[in-house]
């Protein structure tokens, strides 16, 4: 049986690896169906086929099917579904040996999260400074929040501040910490 599975709550970072310190190819957009060829053992990272022939890795506790009839998250049905155990080809991507800093908060699943549209001087202040990546369990998108190891920076004349974080630099609204912008 073909599963097919897609993002309830934003643009979900498609990766070459099954990990977060791998790097992102692609993303799958809000409730667009990817197929899913296969899983790593636990089922917490799945193999993705995307129109266009792009193919990669997703993070599968981001990811909803409904092959069962009703919505579940892979992760918990991916097992039941028989969708197949794959072993990782050689990703020729070296594991990242910082341990993540703490977990992101995932995305509220009730509904899209808009982005923020920073204004050009925002991004290229994120985008030209040198800051140190931090490394975090959870997929980097609109609407996550970031742990409270996670070090933000301040922005001149904005409200936001910005981070680093899985290799993408990400604007923040700082009191709850929510990402609102990343940058692609």
């Amino acid at each position: 049986m073909a599963v097919t599975a897609s993002s309830p709550t934003g643009h979900l970072n498609v990766r070459s690896g099954p990990g977060f310190q791998y790097q992102v190819v692609s993303q799958i957009p809000a409730n667009t169906p990817a197929q899913i060829t296969g899983c790593v053992s636990d089922y917490s990272w799945c193999a993705v086929a995307l129109p266009g022939g792009v193919t990669g890795w997703a993070s599968a506790p981001y990811l909803v099917t409904s092959a069962a009839g009703t919505p579940k998250n892979l992760q918990v049905v991916g097992a039941q579904l028989g969708v197949p155990v794959v072993t990782p080809a050689n990703t020729g991507a070296s594991v990242v040996a910082t341990p993540p800093v703490g977990a992101m908060v995932p995305v509220a699943p009730v509904g899209v999260v808009q982005p923020v549209a920073p204004p050009p001087t925002v991004l290229s202040y994120m985008m030209q400074q040198a800051i140190q990546p931090v490394l975090v369990n959870g997929e980097v998108m609109v609407g996550a929040m970031l742990p409270p190891a996670v070090p933000v920076y301040p922005i001149p004349q904005s409200p936001y501040v910005y981070s680093y974080v899985n290799g993408q630099r990400v604007l923040v609204e700082p009191s709850a910490r929510q990402i609102v912008y990343v940058a692609r």
